[in-house]
């Protein structure tokens, strides 16, 4: 099960280490972790992240993803921009047309 999903898990990624341009998430649950966005004034220096998946659980069409992830992103002269630190979430994930997608996200506020 882990496998099936591993494409979101890389999509999450591209998207907390501004690699994924803002027009490709705008729309969908997967732009929260979009950061850039929040760069608009600052000149990007680097972020690092981990993320942990810790649980699948689908039935090929529906289902949900849980994971850990701590991110900081840092200015290009190494100030920290912002950042979390092990917090949790699930996703609810859905298959359209043979792939998986993010369709919600729970956060504790």
């Amino acid at each position: 099960m882990f496998f099936d999903t591993n494409r979101l898990l890389k999509e999450v990624r591209s998207a907390f280490l501004w690699e994924t341009a803002r027009s490709e998430t705008v729309g969908r649950p997967i732009d929260a972790y979009n950061y850039i966005r929040r760069a608009d004034n600052d000149t990007l220096g680097k972020a690092d992240l981990t993320l942990i998946r810790l649980f699948v659980l689908h039935n090929f069409n529906n289902g949900y993803i849980w994971a850990y992830y701590s991110y900081k992103a840092y200015d290009e002269d190494g100030e920290l921009i912002t950042g979390s630190s092990n917090i949790p979430t699930k996703w609810r994930i859905h298959k359209d047309n043979g792939k998986w997608e993010i369709v919600e996200i729970f956060e504790a506020p």
